[in-house]
């Protein structure tokens, strides 16, 4: 039984997760993990979830023990720091999790940790922003999570009874790399177009060019995905496009919000990969390298390096 769980990275996840779990759990048995200076600045300026404070308890890699539950919810900029740095919180039975965007994170997180019980993830539907200490949610969405074999394994089961326990949605799919690949296809739409031409989800919300430009872009992840062998239906496309035209118009993706913040965007997970994996399979992504010359022009030399599938 799940126990104790450590959260790396307190951005919008973090501490939308972290909060959520607050609420259920002993204060001694959630940790949020983080270096010294990280958790200096945080006790000093305070972390907060719809405008109450987070009373969390931190701990840094000299206090490390094995957890039975690791969640990362860094940036993927982030995550090979973050994941040597929860190396002493890592055991036999530590059940991994990443709820990340993109769909290399489990690899890396399995070269670092090398971890015995490692569930591929992704989380969705929920609806956080984060504007310096300050996360603000209204739905809170939910975990997707399985095996790579679809295998209900022990680890699955035991994932399944804590998320019950303390309240947090949750699915279990047929097919997690599926489902992975396909919310991977929604990001490279939505996010990279409202980042790129500076719009809210309003934007792209009604027909007219930005919304074709999302959907080119979304098309394009979709064909590359298809050539790894990840089929993902036109219907699932649209799908997508449908929760888009749900969401609050004033709302913006985490992209956007990483933009307009100055922080580094993930422009790797999404159009990196596109690009990366078109050049591999020989499919032409013209959208996504005009996304990716927008984001990141002058990084282009990564282009191939987070392909290491």
């Amino acid at each position: 039984m799940i126990k104790t769980v450590g959260i790396v990275g307190l951005g919008a996840l973090g501490v939308l997760y972290g909060s959520l779990l607050l609420e259920k759990m002993d204060w001694e048995d959630l940790l949020i993990i983080a270096d010294e200076d990280r958790i200096r600045r945080y006790q000093a300026e305070g972390v907060y979830a719809n405008g109450k404070k987070c009373e969390f308890r931190y701990a840094t890699p000299e206090e490390g023990r094995p957890l039975d539950l690791l969640i990362f919810t860094t940036k993927y900029m982030a995550l090979a720091e973050a994941a040597r740095m929860a190396r002493p919180f890592c055991g036999e039975q530590t059940i991994v999790m990443s709820f990340l965007n993109g769909v290399s994170s489990e690899q890396m997180l399995e070269e670092i940790l090398k971890p015995k019980r490692l569930l591929y993830s992704c989380v969705q539907g929920m609806d956080a922003t984060r504007i310096d200490h300050q996360v603000t949610y209204s739905k809170t969405g939910y975990i997707a999570f399985g095996e790579m074999d679809s295998y209900r394994s022990e680890a699955v089961c035991e994932a399944e009874e804590f998320f019950g326990r303390t309240g947090l949605a949750y699915q279990v799919p047929e097919d997690i790399r599926h489902q992975i690949y396909s919310k991977w296809m929604l990001n490279v739409g939505v996010n990279q177009t409202c980042a790129v031409f500076d719009v809210d989800y309003e934007g792209v919300q009604k027909p007219g060019e930005l919304r074709n430009i999302m959907v080119a872009a979304m098309e394009e992840a979709r064909s590359v995905a298809a050539a790894e062998g990840i089929l993902l239906t036109e219907e699932e496309l649209w799908g997508w496009v449908d929760v888009i035209d749900g969401l609050s118009p004033n709302g913006q993706p985490s992209m956007r919000q990483d933009v307009l913040a100055g922080r580094q965007t993930e422009v790797e997970l999404f159009a990196g990969t596109v690009c990366a994996l078109g050049h591999k399979y020989g499919i032409l992504v013209p959208q996504n390298e005009e996304f990716y010359r927008a984001l990141n022009a002058e990084k282009r030399s990564k282009l191939t390096a987070i392909l290491r599938l």
